[in-house]
């Protein structure tokens, strides 16, 4: 009696992510703008540094105000504001991103040693790959996840980028 040909186990079938890519976009350019206006590159920022930040994203506050905002978000009460911090100055939380966040984390590990090119750069194809295997996201997905987070248009992201919005998330 012969024995039957063993089929090799199925790839998992990618499933489309409910994500309002819009709102992921938001939360990466505040981000952007937080980055930005860190004058000197510590994840921190100041009263006045926050007034700035505020007034380019076209919300003109007073000094005072800013002095305010700074005071009601810092956590921790340094007299300075993270940008996990400055996130939820904005309600970025409440935007409903925690389970994206979670499968962010999840590829974190396969993407570190997985990352593209020389300087750690990921495309839309690289991050399908992984996030592809683990059954987690469509092309389409992946493609959007890197458009959402490419501040710099030319249609790859930082495996550091990809992890800072996966610990946000």
């Amino acid at each position: 009696m012969a024995t039957p040909a063993r089929r090799p186990p199925a790839q998992p079938q990618p499933q489309p992510l409910t994500v309002d890519f819009e709102a992921l976009s938001y939360i990466s350019r505040l981000v952007e703008a937080f980055q930005a206006f860190d004058s000197d590159s510590d994840g921190l920022v100041t009263a006045p540094e926050l007034r700035a930040l505020l007034a380019s994203l076209g919300l003109n506050r007073s000094e005072a105000e800013a002095r305010d905002m700074l005071a009601r978000a810092d956590g921790d009460g340094d007299g300075l504001l993270g940008v996990e911090e400055f996130l939820e100055v904005m309600n970025a939380g409440e935007l409903g991103l925690g389970a994206l966040g979670a499968l962010l984390q999840a590829a974190v590990p396969a993407l570190e040693s997985f990352a593209g090119g020389p300087d750690g750069a990921l495309g839309a194809d690289e991050l399908a790959r992984v996030l592809g295997l683990m059954g987690t996201a469509s092309a389409e997905d992946c493609a959007e996840i890197v458009a959402c987070m490419d501040g710099d248009g030319d249609g790859t992201i930082t495996v550091e980028e990809f992890k800072l919005m996966a610990d946000l998330l």
